[in-house]
């Protein structure tokens, strides 16, 4: 069996964990994700692999190389938002252990080793911490991190790994050393519309953009909906309504510089339809490639906050949860991609990322190429996401041809 034939059977076989009637959820460290890594460990067993899982239980699946060269790591994630689809982060794990079986049937004993790696928790789905992962092996994660991030039933990420068989207090231990690697690789859809609606097959990725995640706590004053007059309510609902609206604002301001912003997650209490809202949880996500326009998308964000928490008599809380950087991705990785593209023909393009990826903090430690394939219309984070087969197979043949020069 060929590898791109494997992928797409572990694609499938992995889409069935956490799958219910509204797509995938597969949380990371729950059930569903341990199955998926059962799946995804036996497939790195069968091709000699060893396997190992480290402090913050990133799966490392390593074949050794004739020489003590450094070796080629692949990588994605496993783990899904809620009620998400199946191609994300699964198609790129799949991927990187197909690259391996076709270029270990053309030689069995490549001069490098060739790794692949299943990060940690790339979503913020639960913990609002994103690329958990790969932060950890980058000397990102802190111990109190892991004490500071918690999920919706306040179960801790440092609970969470330890339930899962990891040892957070050792993160700092298994901290990657610079150049440890040649390369990392990750293949990911793109998320976005551009190569489908373009007719473009690859996408070789030039820079990721990079989030300040925050969190908004609006403290009003609980009150009786009919007993209440208009002009007495301190409403931390209406309050929000007026930072959800500046939010957007702020976005598409700073939208010629490719900055996006996004209120994701709003918590009222208490939630009944005849009490004024007293206190509402904001999570904000504002993100982009230009340092500048973040920085002026969160400034003017702030500024209406202040303005309007005066004018409601409201009070605002703020809590960062991350400020990351835009990330550059190598440059002569991307040219041995584009040259392989154009030797095969393959239509490709070089973008950005708008999505943030495992690769962004690899790419600091280890030189790092990010490709894109198409998804349909653009849909993912939903149960509607799809793939053309068809069109997966030249990004992962550029991958292969890529990966196999490197490590022969």
């Amino acid at each position: 069996m060929s590898g791109f034939e494997r992928v797409r059977e572990l694609v499938e076989a992995v889409s069935q964990t956490g799958r219910g009637e509204r797509g995938v959820s597969r949380l990371a460290l729950t059930e569903a994700d341990r199955q998926a890594r059962e799946i995804v460990t036996e497939e790195m067993k069968s091709l000699g692999m060893s396997v190992t899982t480290d402090a913050c239980c990133n799966l490392w699946g390593r074949f050794e190389g004739g020489t003590d060269r450094p070796g080629v790591l692949i990588g994605s994630h496993l783990d899904s938002v809620p009620e998400g689809g199946r191609y994300d982060g699964v198609l790129g794990v799949a991927c990187g252990l197909g690259a391996a079986r076709d270029i270990l049937a053309e030689d069995p004993r490549p001069r490098r080793s060739l790794s692949v790696v299943v990060f940690t928790a790339e979503e913020s789905s639960r913990f609002s911490l994103a690329t958990v992962g790969s932060k950890a092996v980058t000397g990102n994660l802190s111990l109190l991190d892991t004490l500071r991030f918690k999920d919706k039933r306040g179960v801790t990420l440092l609970d969470a790994l330890r339930a899962f068989g990891g040892r957070p207090e050792r993160i700092p231990r298994d901290c990657l050393a610079p150049a440890s690697y040649h390369s990392y690789f990750e293949l990911h859809i793109e998320q976005g519309p551009v190569l489908d609606w373009n007719g473009e097959d690859v996408g070789i990725v030039e820079a990721i953009a990079a989030p300040t995640r925050f969190r908004l706590e609006v403290i009003g004053e609980q009150a009786h909906s009919g007993a209440c007059p208009m002009n007495l309510r301190r409403d931390a609902m209406a309050a929000a309504a007026e930072i959800i609206l500046a939010v957007e604002r702020a976005g598409r301001t700073e939208s010629e510089f490719g900055t996006v912003a996004t209120v994701g997650v709003c918590e009222c209490e208490p939630g009944a339809m005849n009490v004024v809202p007293g206190r509402v949880v904001l999570k904000v996500d504002v993100r982009g490639i230009v340092e500048k326009s973040i920085r002026r998308a969160c400034d003017d964000v702030m500024a209406c906050v202040e303005r309007i928490g005066e004018e409601r008599g409201v009070k605002v809380n703020f809590t960062l949860y991350s400020a990351d950087k835009p990330v550059v991705m190598d440059g002569l990785l991307a040219r041995r991609i584009e040259n392989v593209c154009r030797a095969r023909r393959i239509k490709y393009r070089r973008m950005p990322s708008g999505a943030g990826h495992d690769a962004m903090y690899m790419a600091a430690l280890i030189p790092s190429a990010l490709i894109f394939v198409p998804c349909k219309d653009g849909i993912s984070h939903n149960p509607a996401e799809e793939v053309d087969w068809r069109r997966v197979r030249p990004g992962y043949e550029a991958l292969v041809e890529t990966v196999r020069d490197i490590v022969r």
